[in-house]
């Protein structure tokens, strides 16, 4: 393999910046995740849930007709209601200017490396990697084109999930790559819209993974693979490049799965052994105890 492709899938998480925003990787499963962005949301907005609430059997009585006899009928319980499913809304190209231009200072700020404005654009600021990691991760990436962003509402007021196609401009490669990135964007107190870089609360993260099931956005998704395999076939140079970053992603997906296997046994042996430590300090305590009343 050439040098400079070398050198490229050594930083091949160029495509994505890993500022905890949840992505999807350009592959055959169309629900693959690319770009993360990965709590506690939103504080002031909650979510739209089935309402609970308390419903009382209502017991009905009538006067009999001979004024002295009272009958009362059976006990007829209200039936409950049913509950109210959560909303899924259509997936629609953006139009917003304010959206728009949002995603594209937010590449344009990427590719540049300008920490200061991607600050800006998010929610957290201090999620945004150091000017050093962030020129790792764009280093062979020239340029991203063709900017695209498709909105779903949420079920939180003044928020979507937006899914964003790029084509990708890497040094030394003629054929531009596509590319999809999700994103949560929620409105400020100011009336503009940010990039969430927090941590999402588990109602709203199954919500907003549960998205890449919804039959328009796999459509999307596919023709964003379609394109890829077109380009792939069209350079061979994008070929080669492109099965090396999969091959990648999987080695590194691997050595994750691994990683966290091996911290939870970790994690069960200190606590096994702390629990161990706790119940014998009991014990001495109590023998102790039992001395002392003995004498």
């Amino acid at each position: 393999m050439k040098l400079k492709y070398k050198k490229i899938i050594m930083l091949t998480t160029m495509s994505t910046m890993g500022i905890g925003l949840l992505t999807l990787s350009i592959s055959k499963d169309s629900s693959k995740a690319e770009e993360s962005i990965n709590s506690g949301r939103k504080q002031e907005a909650g979510l739209l849930m089935a309402a609970d609430g308390e419903y009382k059997t209502l017991a009905l009585a009538e006067d009999a007709l001979n004024g002295d006899t009272e009958v009362t009928p059976p006990l007829t319980p209200t039936p409950s209601p049913t509950p109210t499913p959560i909303p899924v809304y259509d997936l629609e190209k953006a139009t917003d200017p304010e959206v728009l231009s949002l995603m594209e200072e937010y590449y344009t700020a990427k590719n540049s490396c300008d920490i200061d404005k991607i600050k800006s654009l998010l929610t957290d600021p201090s999620k945004v990697p150091s000017a050093d990691q962030l020129q790792k991760k764009t280093e062979y990436i020239d340029d991203y084109r063709n900017i695209e962003t498709y909105l779903k509402k949420s079920i939180e007021d003044n928020a979507y999930i937006a899914y964003v196609y790029q084509e990708i401009k890497f040094n030394g490669v003629n054929t531009m790559a596509p590319g999809m990135s999700k994103f949560y964007l929620v409105q400020g107190d100011d009336g503009k819209y940010k990039i969430y870089s927090g941590e999402m609360d588990n109602d709203l993260k199954e919500y907003f993974d549960e998205r890449n099931n919804d039959t328009d956005v796999k459509e999307l998704l596919d023709m964003t693979n379609e394109k890829g395999e077109e380009a792939k076939e069209k350079d061979e140079d994008l070929k080669t490049f492109w099965d090396s970053i999969d091959k990648l992603a999987g080695e590194q997906q691997e050595d994750s799965k691994a990683k966290s296997k091996e911290d939870s046994k970790s994690k069960s042996k200190e606590d096994s052994k702390a629990k161990s430590k706790k119940d014998s300090e009991a014990k001495s305590n109590k023998d102790t105890a039992k001395g002392t009343e003995t004498e």
